[in-house]
């Protein structure tokens, strides 16, 4: 039995906390229930008003946050930890995750909006039960349904498809690569389909099928979002970073950064 950390889960009804040092590795999960926000989201603009979930996972995506005076919202900020225990072994859990790498805001029907209401009014219920002796695995379940509800949600906006689990586990795979850094010098299909035995067209079809999205567009997708962080607060020199991203040249670089997001480096930079 695990016992339970208050800290897991912080009830928020503004964001106020979005900068606070204490939830920079949290994910938000939020329904915005008045007024709206707006917020860059891997150089694309956002705006959440009512009926808006947020489900956000990689908070160094985000910037420049700004909200109306009437803006509130439901929601919580959820320790990655607890997310990991709550979450099951599923193939569609794969795809929800990878789309909330791209999209992380959903806009409910009313009678979805009811349903995430129910689920968030059900786990501030049952975080105020403190003397339950199985609070942790009870907070895990109430989550799970949170959880379940949310993919439902995104199969009505994206559209379900029939994935096996061999297809999800290696997509799966593919993407724990990626998490370590192998596009960092590695930028080819090829490579990846041979450090996982698969061919590259089966690789390709396979993540495309699971992702909605080709492993080539993951792969430049991780790589853009790394070279935009490195770029704004490394200390490295933009030399140095085209260096460690294996670029054979300064007007490589440059040429990449120009044809994916439309500025030079040096630009970036500033």
């Amino acid at each position: 039995m695990i016992e339970y950390d208050n800290k897991w889960i912080l009830r928020t009804n503004d964001l106020a906390l979005i900068s606070d040092d204490v939830t920079k590795d949290m994910i938000i999960y939020a329904l915005c229930t008045s007024g709206s926000c707006t917020f860059e989201y891997n150089g694309k603009q956002k705006e959440a008003r009512k009926g808006t979930v947020i489900v956000l996972r990689n908070r160094e995506l985000m910037k420049n946050f700004k909200s109306s005076n009437d803006f509130a919202v439901e929601g919580f900020f959820l320790s990655q930890r607890f997310l990991l225990m709550s979450g099951r072994r599923s193939s569609y859990v794969v795809r929800y995750c990878l789309l909330l790498n791209v999209e992380p805001i959903m806009q409910l029907l009313p009678a979805e909006q009811e349903r995430w209401h129910h689920d968030y009014e059900n786990i501030i219920y049952l975080l105020s039960i403190e003397g339950n002796h199985f609070r942790s695995e009870i907070m895990q379940s109430a989550l799970w349904q949170l959880f379940l509800d949310n993919f439902d949600f995104s199969i009505r906006i994206y559209g379900s498809r029939e994935i096996t689990f061999q297809s999800s586990a290696l997509t799966f795979a593919f993407f724990k690569l990626l998490d370590e850094g192998n596009y960092r010098r590695h930028r080819n299909i090829p490579y990846f389909a041979e450090k996982l035995f698969v061919s590259p067209k089966h690789l390709s079809e396979t993540v495309k099928k699971v992702s909605g999205y080709s492993a080539i567009y993951w792969i430049t997708h991780y790589t853009l979002t790394d070279l935009q962080r490195e770029l704004r607060n490394s200390n490295l020199s933009i030399s140095e970073i085209a260096d460690r991203y294996a670029f054979s040249s300064m007007a490589y670089f440059t040429r990449y950064l120009q044809t994916h997001l439309g500025v030079t480096p040096s630009k970036l930079r500033e």
